[in-house]
C-alpha cells in the first residue's frame, strides 16, 4: 500500500492541472495514475483551443503548432469567416509539458498505473485499487480527483455521474502532411460531411494539417447516408464503442467504428480542392459524454473534474479549456479543504457550486441549441452560418468564450415549425 495527501486518477489536461495547482501551491504529496505507459499515449485530441488556455494557463509556444486569426464557419453552401484568433496545439507535447511542469514542482506523476475502483470506508472515499503492470495495489489519500475522462472511472460506480445517460459522441482526426489552402480553423456543418456533427481542418505548421470528423450518435442515426448500414461482423458503424477516449481509462478499441467514419474523413480530404493529403502521420479518435454539466462534483474525499464529470462543452464541444477551468476551480477548494484537514463534501462543495454558477447556465442553454444544430435540415445549417456572419465583435467574443446570451443564441437559431416537435425532447436539458 502507497499513501498520498492527494491521488489524481487519469493524466489528460484536467488531471495534470489540477496536479500542477497544487504543486505550486502547496507542499502537499500529489500522485497522478495515468493508465497509460506515456502520457503522449494520451493522444485523442485536436489540439484545437484559443487564447484563454495559453495565456491564462502558462502554455509555451513549444507546444504550439500553428495559430491563425479567423474560424471559418460552412454550411452546405453558406460560408462565414470570423473574427476569433485560435491556436492549434501539439496535444502530446501538450500532456508531456504539463505533466513535465508537475513534476518539476513535486508532483509524483506515475504512468502504467490502472485504477480499477475506489477504496471506501465509513460513507468517504479514502483511496483507489490499482493495477501497477501485474501488481494489483491500493493507494490511500486524504483527496482522490477522479480525471478519467468520460470513462467516469470513480464518479460512475460512486453515483456521481451517469455516463449511459450522457449523449456519446464521436470522432476521429487525420494529421497530415500535405497541402492546406487555409489560414483558419474550418468547422463544415454539412450531413453529406458530417452526418449528425460536423467536420474541421486546423492548420498544425508548415505542410501539416489536421483534418477530421466527428457526430452525435443519436443524429448520425437520423441523418447518416441509407448505405452506412454495418461493418462485417454486424455491429451499427455509429454505435460501437470507443472507450479509448478517457483519460486514465481503457486504451483505444475502435476497430468498428473507425471504417466508418474514417471514410468520411478520407472523402472529405478527397472531394475538396482546399487541401491535399501526402501522408496520414498519426490519427487521433476519441468518444466524448455530453450533458448538461450540472452533476455531482465533490463528495466526502472526492472531486472530480474534467470530463469525469461531462465538463466538455455541449455546443462546439471543445473540452481542453473547461478541463483546465475545472481543475482550477476544484484545486481552489482542495487546497481550502486540505489546509483545515477536512476533506468532506461540506468542504468540498465550493468547487461544485462555483462551477454550477459559472457554467452552468451557460451550458445548460447551449446543450439545446446544440442539440437542435446538429438535427439541421441543409437549409438550416446554412442560415446558421449566415446569421454567425452577422454577429458583432463583442458577440464573437461572447460565442468563443462560451457566454453567449439568450438574445445572442435566439438571433442565431434559424427557426423552422418543424422545430416544435422537437420542444418535448428538448426539457429534459432545462429541468
Amino acid at each position: 500500500m502507497q499513501a498520498y495527501d492527494v491521488a489524481v486518477v487519469g493524466g489528460g489536461p484536467a488531471g495534470l492541472q489540477f496536479a500542477r495547482e497544487l504543486g505550486r501551491r502547496t507542499d502537499a504529496a500529489v500522485a497522478v495514475l495515468e493508465a497509460n505507459d506515456a502520457l503522449t499515449d494520451n493522444d485523442k485530441s485536436t489540439g484545437g483551443t484559443f487564447e484563454q488556455v495559453i495565456e491564462g494557463f502558462d502554455v509555451p509556444d513549444s507546444v504550439v503548432m500553428d495559430a491563425s486569426p479567423d474560424v471559418v464557419f460552412e454550411g452546405p453552401t453558406a460560408s462565414a469567416t470570423l473574427a476569433i484568433p485560435n491556436y492549434v496545439l501539439d496535444f502530446p507535447a501538450f500532456l508531456d509539458f504539463l505533466g513535465a511542469d508537475a513534476a518539476d514542482h513535486g508532483v509524483d506523476v506515475r504512468t502504467g498505473v490502472r485504477v480499477t475502483d475506489p477504496v471506501v470506508e465509513d460513507g468517504a472515499v479514502v483511496g483507489v485499487r490499482c493495477r501497477d503492470g501485474r501488481t494489483e495495489t491500493t493507494v490511500r489519500a486524504d483527496l482522490v480527483v477522479d480525471a478519467s475522462g468520460p470513462a467516469g472511472v470513480l464518479t460512475e460506480p460512486l453515483g456521481m455521474w451517469d455516463r449511459d445517460a450522457a449523449q456519446r459522441g464521436i470522432g476521429l482526426e487525420f494529421e497530415a502532411t500535405g497541402a492546406f489552402d487555409e489560414d483558419a480553423m474550418v468547422f463544415t456543418f454539412d450531413h453529406d460531411v458530417a452526418p449528425g456533427g460536423y467536420a474541421w481542418t486546423f492548420p498544425a505548421g508548415d505542410g501539416v494539417f489536421k483534418i477530421g470528423v466527428c457526430w452525435i450518435d443519436d443524429f448520425y442515426e437520423r441523418h447518416r447516408a441509407p448505405d452506412d448500414g454495418t461493418t462485417t461482423d454486424g455491429a451499427p458503424d455509429g454505435g460501437a464503442t470507443m472507450d479509448g477516449a478517457p483519460d486514465g481509462g481503457a486504451t483505444a478499441d475502435t476497430t468498428t467504428v473507425d471504417r466508418t467514419i474514417r471514410d468520411y474523413v478520407r472523402a472529405w480530404a478527397d472531394r475538396d480542392p482546399r487541401w491535399e493529403i501526402d501522408e496520414v502521420r498519426a490519427v487521433h479518435a476519441g468518444e466524448a459524454r455530453s450533458d448538461n454539466s450540472i452533476n455531482r462534483r465533490a463528495d466526502d474525499g472526492i472531486v472530480a473534474v474534467g470530463d469525469a464529470v461531462s465538463s466538455i462543452n455541449p455546443l462546439f464541444g471543445e473540452g481542453i479549456r473547461p478541463a483546465m477551468e475545472s481543475a482550477r476551480m476544484a484545486a481552489d477548494a482542495a487546497i481550502d479543504a486540505l489546509a483545515a484537514g477536512d476533506t468532506s463534501r461540506a468542504a468540498l462543495a465550493p468547487y461544485e457550486r462555483r462551477w454550477n454558477r459559472q457554467k452552468g447556465p451557460d451550458w445548460k442553454r447551449q446543450r439545446v441549441v446544440g442539440e437542435l444544430l446538429y438535427d439541421f435540415d441543409a437549409r438550416q445549417q446554412d442560415r446558421f452560418v449566415e446569421r454567425a456572419d452577422r454577429l458583432s465583435p463583442a458577440q464573437l467574443d461572447r460565442l468563443q468564450r462560451y457566454e453567449l446570451t439568450l438574445s445572442d443564441l435566439l438571433e442565431l437559431y434559424p427557426f423552422t415549425p418543424a422545430d416544435l416537435r422537437k420542444v418535448p425532447k428538448l426539457l429534459r436539458h432545462v429541468r
